[in-house]
């Protein structure tokens, strides 16, 4: 070998040398930047004022924002979105009276069937007006007293759904597919052995009859109260599921109630928030839009036979909002001493959902404030807020570059992106944010999250999705360079 050509093998061997010397230290400084990196850090932020997010409105019929109510306390919703367009003391807990029952009806609606049988105990028959009158052993089906609950707000028929729901619970918990849609009663913070009256009584051979559940006749007051308490934990944790966090409920039908723990309360905007979440139910709707309902029951006779027939019943709708403005989908009237005068209704139109709720709207004799309040509160919906769509489901995103990586281009994309529409009014401000990982660098896998879309109105977050890799890019080792330089240097290429 010459010696020309050895000193250009030394000459060579010293670059691969040094090159791996960089190598080595460029990964480790890499690696160590990578595992430091945080979340998150701003790739783009788009400000948009309503130049840009078209708002389809008619200024000729803009109302101004109410500056006066009757109500102490009020919150006009996006149903849809969940924010607030109106408040007036909206985050402050007061009772609700009857309006307590949105969420009464829509529990015995997700937690057993209409058709179960409901036996009335001597505690729901004795509760105070309004009543049903109903009688202890009468037996119903739930979904009449769905229509009673509703439609005439009677206050026995409250409680006799609550102890039967709960009673049904705690005879279901047992199966799996009952289980997996209701909370534990570990998880209410209840004991099983509270409620071994129930679990001594009811067997799989007499549940299947009309008889099952029997000792709701004689049941005595205070296993009658264990029955509501855990109806009424229920409740309380679907509340806390919904995220109403300053709602506290006691009884199921909105009387005037106080404990150790607190006041049976609500905010407005809490309750306008359990009821857009009720509203998506089509059986409430189908019951709260009802303006009549006739039934029958029948009742347990002293020697434990069932008669096939005892009584019959008519209700009609007390929610005389339903006939006095257009598009109102759903509502609920209440009063107590306490509480005075409450409302909560839903109006949906136009791809327009809101929601008014109130409470404290006054005292006997002014019942009719409610309804001048929900209509002021309407009127002003409707004329400064409109759906505006703010991100498409086909939002797009510009690749970006990966230092070290191969390849150095990383595609992104959204997923689980439906798009996001919201009710926008004229001085809203929207700001829609990519944000990724801070110090984003190789490896990336593809379909791995790497940050998210974010949208905001006023500062405020209301819709998020992931932002994904659309493509894998692997890190640039050593190796990488190594063959690079063995490649050049010594030309095992050619």
């Amino acid at each position: 070998m010459s010696k020309i050509k050895k000193n250009i093998l030394t000459k060579n061997l010293l670059y691969v040398l040094t090159a791996l010397f960089l190598c080595f230290y460029t990964t480790f400084v890499s690696y160590a930047a990578c595992a430091s990196a945080g979340y998150v850090s701003d790739l783009q932020s788009e400000q948009n004022d309503l130049s840009s997010v078209s708002v389809l409105s008619d200024s000729s019929s803009n109302v101004s924002m109410p500056d006066s109510l009757y109500a102490k306390y009020a919150v006009l919703l996006d149903g849809d979105t969940g924010r607030v367009l109106y408040g007036k003391n909206e985050e402050t807990a007061a009772p609700m009276a009857s309006t307590t029952k949105i969420m009464t009806c829509i529990l015995a609606l997700e937690y057993a069937l209409p058709e179960m049988k409901c036996v009335t105990s001597p505690y729901a028959a004795s509760m105070p007006d309004v009543q049903l009158n109903a009688v202890s052993g009468e037996i119903f089906s739930l979904n009449d007293l769905l229509y009673s609950l509703m439609l005439k707000s009677h206050n026995d028929t409250a409680v006799i759904i609550a102890e039967n729901v709960a009673l049904n619970y705690l005879y279901n918990i047992s199966s799996e597919d009952y289980a997996q849609k209701v909370p534990s009663l570990e998880s209410l913070g209840l004991s099983a052995d509270d409620y071994s009256f129930v679990s001594d009584s009811l067997t799989s051979e007499n549940n299947s009859d009309d008889t099952s559940h029997y000792l709701l006749k004689t049941l005595s007051t205070e296993n009658s109260k264990m029955l509501v308490h855990l109806f009424a934990s229920l409740m309380n944790d679907k509340a806390r599921q919904l995220g109403c966090e300053n709602t506290y409920f006691i009884t199921p039908n909105g009387l005037d109630a106080q404990d150790d723990t607190g006041v049976h309360s609500t905010t407005p905007k809490d309750l306008a928030v359990i009821m857009s979440y009720c509203i998506k139910n089509t059986d409430f709707l189908s019951v709260t839009q009802a303006r009549n309902h006739s039934f029958t029951s029948s009742k347990i006779t002293d020697n434990g036979s069932v008669s096939a027939s005892y009584k019959s019943y008519s209700v009609s709708n007390a929610n005389a909002f339903l006939d006095m403005y257009d598009n109102i989908i759903s509502g609920k009237t209440g009063f107590t001493g306490d509480a005075g005068y409450c409302y909560i209704c839903a109006y949906q139109c136009d791809g327009r959902t809101f929601i008014v709720a109130l409470l404290a709207c006054g005292w006997p004799n002014n019942k009719n404030y409610k309804w001048k309040d929900a209509k002021k509160l309407l009127d002003y919906g409707r004329a400064n807020y409109f759906p505006t769509s703010i991100l498409d489901p086909d939002f797009a995103l510009e690749d970006i570059q990966i230092e070290d990586a191969v390849p150095g281009t990383l595609s992104l994309k959204t997923a689980n992106n439906d798009g996001f529409t919201a009710l926008l009014g004229s001085n809203d401000k929207v700001n829609v944010s990519v944000r990724l990982k801070s110090g984003l660098c190789a490896p990336v896998l593809e379909n791995e999250q790497v940050g998210e879309v974010c949208v905001y109105i006023n500062d405020n977050k209301f819709y998020s999705v992931p932002v994904i890799a659309g493509n894998t890019v692997r890190k640039k080792t050593y190796f990488f360079y190594l063959k690079n330089l063995i490649n050049e240097y010594l030309f095992l290429d050619k």
